[in-house]
């Protein structure tokens, strides 16, 4: 993603014991990009919306009423606070969201392992998972692509069309390709067009089909964070990044369970 020099206010995401906790922190870092097109419950989505606005959600954590608030006042003055911009380096209780780093050597032989056995469909766009066993490692926003916006790489395909066999045991691997905003993904329920909180649009397709966001690339490496599921029920789902204003900016793709 390419990012412009400035001073903001960011708001981020961390997890606090359990999906359904969310908190804030604050830092500075640069301006906002413009962008082109390119089980968790219902009650835990909403879990994880009272948290973001300031409520005690399952696993939120105690004391953080007064931060909430003032963050709440950023996120509603404050575009880059709502899409999850942390600046460089991130900070403070940024590090609870921080999953773990990897090389780019690390990633580059993650990407090559998921590819294994998958048929990667340049022409429609599309990936086709044939195992019961399958390892989905999405790119977010990756800064190596120079392209303006939010967006998703997935074995070498921008916001490619993903298909896995139901009943198929999903490992998802988040990695944060992105210099400047937290990312996280799910698996929902919501269809395009989507809105602002596209997360509040539907919930999680499946038991476990949610991770929270992660920090964005450092010197050091790239962040990374996985969860496990299994695609129970067939049907034409989406992946998006629930950060605020991600989905709606084009950072989204269909999910199909056949």
């Amino acid at each position: 993603m390419k990012r412009v020099n400035g001073l903001v206010v960011g708001l981020g995401l961390m997890a606090a014991g359990t999906i359904g906790g969310v908190a804030f922190a604050a830092t500075h870092g640069s301006a906002l990009s413009t962008s082109t097109p390119g089980s968790v419950p219902q009650s835990g989505s909403l879990g994880r919306f009272s948290a973001m606005m300031g409520g005690s959600g399952a696993g939120a954590s105690s004391g953080l009423g007064g931060m909430m608030a003032s963050a709440m006042n950023q996120y509603l003055g404050n575009t880059h606070a709502a899409m999850g911009y942390v600046g460089s380096g991130g900070g403070g209780m940024m590090g609870a969201a921080s999953g773990s780093v990897w090389t780019p050597a690390q990633v580059a032989k993650l990407v090559q392992q998921s590819e294994q056995g998958v048929t990667i469909d340049r022409t429609t766009n599309t990936i086709t998972y044939h195992s019961t066993q399958d390892l989905l490692v999405p790119l977010a926003a990756p800064a190596a692509l120079h392209i303006k916006g939010m967006q998703w790489e997935i074995d070498g395909l921008i916001n490619p069309k993903v298909v896995v066999p139901q009943g198929a045991q999903i490992t998802v691997d988040l990695v944060n390709a992105d210099q400047g905003y937290m990312h996280g993904f799910e698996v929902t329920t919501a269809r395009p067009p989507f809105r602002e909180m596209a997360m509040m649009q539907g919930p999680a397709t499946f038991s476990r089909a949610f991770i929270m966001p992660i920090l964005p690339e450092t010197s050091q490496g790239q962040y990374h964070r996985s969860t496990q599921f299994t695609a129970t029920k067939a049907g034409t789902y989406s992946y998006i990044c629930p950060v605020p204003g991600h989905a709606a900016q084009g950072m989204a793709g269909r999910f199909v369970v056949s």
